[in-house]
């Protein structure tokens, strides 16, 4: 190999080698900043959302029509007394939709911020130059460690290339009824939509003659042609079980009381386009003598989470068998608790007499909303001056490097 060569192959080495130690300080501090908390829970929410109106998830469109993001079972299907295997389709809401609401829940929440002079308001994205849709990306360097968006549901780096793991879990999405429908909507076609603006523009109004082939008849005004487009949509009424569970949540860090605003700020915007939301289904799952209807939640937090989850067979059709099915499964912890205060219940945890407790209906609501108002009033509303262990973590890190 030539002498010149062989310079360019050490250069590219050494290079290699620096991106190399970059990717290994980068990602050792990030990790230091992680675990700055040692006040950790594991937390999981179990429930059952209901869809108030009709909802798309988008998949792909085909032409003309919009596809709802379905899965296919395999079951057996009863046909006059004989069983058979058959198919069914159901809506799914999937993982991965899930995690991008949250994301964005969190993503154009307000904070609030000020200068010298004023109090202002502005979205957590543009607060601290996040991507909304998908993991946030850095060039290089450490994220601010106010970010809990960045720290609780990862990150990826391009200089050098490493990624942060995100530790809230997504699970559950196949909807308990096959209600879909495909509709029909009617829109502009674009080229016309597109010509008519133009036209519109030019504050001109032309007649049969000079729109040939585009009117009805001689001396008529040019009419909107519509081009006929079906969409497919998860109907009113459906009921769609999901999962989350968060690992290793600083409690110090507000990352349980994160996870928690997350989840009820992203029932608000669940779907895609227009319209929007989900609820969690209320029903007297707890109380079916009295008729007293409760959320249908259960939240457990603990050391280690329990081992058999509230998971519902995807096969089940019927509302009330799912139901009881969550119902069966959720009352099976022995330390099911009716204390919804968030910091009794930590307490509790942290105590060690049991490695997980569970909540179960409005005890469980009342949980999560409180962690949820806190994370608004104490994180939101403060992020120029937190007091947290990531913070504090980071500003000693900084001044000792200052001071070498």
């Amino acid at each position: 190999m030539s002498e010149k060569g062989s310079k360019k192959e050490g250069k590219e080495t050494n290079s290699g080698k620096d991106a190399k130690s970059e990717v290994a300080q980068t990602t050792k501090l990030v990790e230091e900043l992680i675990f700055s908390d040692n006040t950790y829970v594991n937390m999981a929410i179990y429930a059952i959302l209901e869809v108030p109106q009709e909802l798309y998830f988008g998949k792909l469109s085909e032409k003309n029509i919009n596809l709802l993001e379905t899965v296919t079972l395999s079951i057996d299907i009863d046909e006059g007394g004989n069983i058979v295997r058959g198919e069914i389709k159901k809506p799914y809401f999937s993982p991965t939709k899930q995690r991008g609401v949250e994301r964005r829940a969190i993503a154009y929440s307000l904070v609030k911020t000020s200068d010298d002079i004023n109090v202002k308001y502005v979205p957590y994205y543009k607060y601290f130059n996040l991507s909304i849709d998908v993991t946030n990306t850095y060039q290089t360097g450490v994220p601010n460690p106010r970010d809990i968006l960045t720290y609780l549901w990862g990150a990826t780096w391009t200089t050098p290339t490493a990624y942060l793991r995100g530790r809230i879990h997504y699970g559950g999405g196949v909807a308990i009824q096959s209600l879909l429908e495909r509709k029909q909507r009617n829109r502009v076609e674009y080229n016309i939509y597109n010509m008519l603006k133009i036209e519109g523009e030019e504050s001109t109004k032309k007649t049969t003659e000079d729109r040939e082939g585009m009117t009805g008849g001689e001396g008529k005004e040019f009419e909107v042609a519509q081009m006929i487009w079906t969409k497919e949509y998860v109907e009113p009424y459906t009921l769609i079980p999901i999962v989350r569970v968060g690992t290793l949540l600083g409690i110090s860090n507000m990352e349980p009381h994160a996870m928690a605003y997350a989840f009820l700020q992203g029932l608000n915007i669940a779907g895609a386009g227009t319209p929007k939301g989900m609820n969690i289904l209320e029903d007297p799952w707890l109380k079916l003598n009295n008729k007293c209807k409760e959320k249908v939640l259960v939240v457990d937090v603990g050391t280690h989470l329990l081992d058999e989850p509230v998971v519902i067979p995807p096969a089940i059709p019927s509302p009330s068998d799912a139901i009881n099915e969550f119902k069966k499964k959720a009352l099976t912890s022995q330390n099911i608790i009716s204390e919804s205060d968030p910091d009794k219940v930590f307490d509790e945890v942290k105590s060690g007499k049991h490695v997980c407790i569970r909540l179960i209906g409005d005890t469980a609501y009342k949980f999560l909303k409180v962690l949820s108002d806190k994370f608004v009033n104490e994180y939101l509303m403060k992020i120029d001056n937190l007091d947290i262990p990531r913070v504090k973590l980071y500003n000693k890190i900084i001044m000792s490097s200052q001071s070498i």
